[in-house]
Protein backbone atom coordinates (compact mmCIF):
# COMPACT_ATOMS: atom_id res chain seq x y z
CA UNK A 1 0.00 0.00 0.00
CA UNK A 2 1.32 3.49 -1.21
CA UNK A 3 0.64 5.46 1.90
CA UNK A 4 0.82 8.55 0.72
CA UNK A 5 -1.37 7.67 -2.05
CA UNK A 6 -3.81 6.55 0.18
CA UNK A 7 -3.24 10.01 1.96
CA UNK A 8 -4.03 11.99 -0.96
CA UNK A 9 -7.10 10.20 -2.16
CA UNK A 10 -8.51 10.38 1.70
CA UNK A 11 -8.10 14.51 1.27
CA UNK A 12 -9.73 14.60 -1.83
CA UNK A 13 -12.62 12.08 -0.41
CA UNK A 14 -12.72 14.64 2.59
CA UNK A 15 -12.61 17.64 0.47
CA UNK A 16 -15.45 16.25 -1.69
CA UNK A 17 -17.50 15.70 1.51
CA UNK A 18 -17.10 18.89 3.15
CA UNK A 19 -18.00 20.61 0.12
CA UNK A 20 -20.89 18.83 -0.09
CA UNK A 21 -22.24 19.54 3.04
CA UNK A 22 -21.03 22.92 2.73
CA UNK A 23 -22.99 23.38 -0.63
CA UNK A 24 -26.55 21.61 0.28
CA UNK A 25 -26.25 24.20 3.35
CA UNK A 26 -25.70 27.50 1.33
CA UNK A 27 -28.32 26.23 -0.94
CA UNK A 28 -31.12 26.80 1.84
CA UNK A 29 -30.45 30.37 2.00
CA UNK A 30 -29.25 30.95 -1.86
CA UNK A 31 -25.79 31.17 -1.75
CA UNK A 32 -22.86 29.42 -3.68
CA UNK A 33 -19.58 27.98 -1.95
CA UNK A 34 -17.35 31.53 -3.96
CA UNK A 35 -19.78 34.07 -2.63
CA UNK A 36 -19.55 32.33 0.84
CA UNK A 37 -15.83 32.62 0.80
CA UNK A 38 -15.88 36.20 -0.26
CA UNK A 39 -18.38 37.48 2.54
CA UNK A 40 -16.03 35.51 4.88
CA UNK A 41 -13.17 37.93 4.20
CA UNK A 42 -15.70 41.14 4.31
CA UNK A 43 -16.80 39.80 7.97
CA UNK A 44 -14.50 41.96 9.76
CA UNK A 45 -13.32 44.66 7.33
CA UNK A 46 -14.11 46.63 3.98
CA UNK A 47 -12.03 45.60 1.14
CA UNK A 48 -11.60 46.39 -2.41
CA UNK A 49 -12.26 44.21 -4.57
CA UNK A 50 -8.66 43.59 -6.03
CA UNK A 51 -7.90 42.84 -2.32
CA UNK A 52 -10.75 40.29 -2.11
CA UNK A 53 -10.16 38.64 -5.34
CA UNK A 54 -6.23 38.03 -3.88
CA UNK A 55 -7.86 36.66 -0.83
CA UNK A 56 -10.18 34.11 -2.24
CA UNK A 57 -7.55 33.73 -5.27
CA UNK A 58 -10.76 34.12 -8.29
CA UNK A 59 -9.66 36.65 -11.01
CA UNK A 60 -11.06 40.41 -10.66
CA UNK A 61 -13.37 39.88 -13.34
CA UNK A 62 -15.15 36.25 -11.33
CA UNK A 63 -15.45 38.81 -7.31
CA UNK A 64 -16.65 41.67 -9.24
CA UNK A 65 -19.38 39.23 -10.55
CA UNK A 66 -20.06 37.75 -7.03
CA UNK A 67 -19.84 41.35 -5.65
CA UNK A 68 -22.51 42.22 -7.91
CA UNK A 69 -24.49 39.06 -7.19
CA UNK A 70 -24.27 39.98 -3.34
CA UNK A 71 -24.96 43.79 -3.75
CA UNK A 72 -28.62 42.79 -5.61
CA UNK A 73 -29.14 40.40 -2.76
CA UNK A 74 -28.47 43.18 -0.16
CA UNK A 75 -25.73 41.17 1.16
CA UNK A 76 -23.19 44.00 0.30
CA UNK A 77 -22.61 47.70 -0.29
CA UNK A 78 -19.87 49.30 -2.34
CA UNK A 79 -18.54 52.57 -1.00
CA UNK A 80 -16.25 55.01 -2.73
CA UNK A 81 -13.44 56.29 -0.66
CA UNK A 82 -13.84 59.96 0.56
CA UNK A 83 -10.46 60.72 0.25
CA UNK A 84 -9.61 58.96 -2.99
CA UNK A 85 -13.15 58.63 -5.57
CA UNK A 86 -11.76 56.15 -7.60
CA UNK A 87 -11.33 53.57 -4.78
CA UNK A 88 -14.20 51.47 -3.60
CA UNK A 89 -14.92 49.88 -0.79
CA UNK A 90 -17.12 46.37 -0.46
CA UNK A 91 -18.62 46.08 3.18
CA UNK A 92 -21.21 43.11 4.07
CA UNK A 93 -24.29 44.89 5.65
CA UNK A 94 -26.11 43.03 8.56
CA UNK A 95 -28.28 41.05 6.24
CA UNK A 96 -25.28 39.07 6.00
CA UNK A 97 -25.38 37.59 9.91
CA UNK A 98 -29.30 36.83 9.54
CA UNK A 99 -28.05 34.51 6.48
CA UNK A 100 -25.04 32.97 8.40
CA UNK A 101 -26.76 32.38 11.68
CA UNK A 102 -29.29 30.23 9.12
CA UNK A 103 -26.44 27.71 8.50
CA UNK A 104 -25.82 24.88 10.85
CA UNK A 105 -22.06 24.30 9.79
CA UNK A 106 -20.89 27.92 11.04
CA UNK A 107 -22.61 26.57 15.00
CA UNK A 108 -20.55 24.92 17.47
CA UNK A 109 -23.64 22.63 17.90
CA UNK A 110 -23.83 20.98 14.58
CA UNK A 111 -20.41 19.78 15.00
CA UNK A 112 -21.04 18.65 18.67
CA UNK A 113 -23.85 16.30 16.72
CA UNK A 114 -21.83 15.37 14.26
CA UNK A 115 -18.87 14.13 16.26
CA UNK A 116 -20.37 12.72 19.10
CA UNK A 117 -20.09 9.10 18.36
CA UNK A 118 -16.13 9.86 18.94
CA UNK A 119 -14.57 9.06 22.03
CA UNK A 120 -12.42 11.83 23.80
CA UNK A 121 -9.39 9.52 22.66
CA UNK A 122 -10.93 9.36 18.88
CA UNK A 123 -10.79 13.11 19.09
CA UNK A 124 -8.13 13.31 19.99
CA UNK A 125 -6.36 11.49 17.68
CA UNK A 126 -8.11 13.23 14.91
CA UNK A 127 -6.76 16.48 16.24
CA UNK A 128 -2.95 15.56 16.83
CA UNK A 129 -2.83 14.25 13.07
CA UNK A 130 -4.43 17.10 11.53
CA UNK A 131 -2.78 19.15 12.95
CA UNK A 132 0.65 17.45 12.36
CA UNK A 133 -0.75 17.48 8.72
CA UNK A 134 -1.61 20.96 8.30
CA UNK A 135 1.70 22.09 10.47
CA UNK A 136 3.77 19.80 7.36
CA UNK A 137 1.67 21.62 4.54
CA UNK A 138 2.05 25.22 5.94
CA UNK A 139 5.71 24.26 5.45
CA UNK A 140 5.90 23.29 2.01
CA UNK A 141 3.31 26.29 1.09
Amino acid sequence: MNKPVVIRDLLKRLNKTINMIAARELEKVGLTYPQLMVLRHLKDEMLTIGQISKAVDLSYSTVSGIIDRLEREQLVERLRDEKDRRVVWIRSTDKVREQFEKLPIFSEAYYSTLFSDFSDAELGQIVRALETLITKLEKES
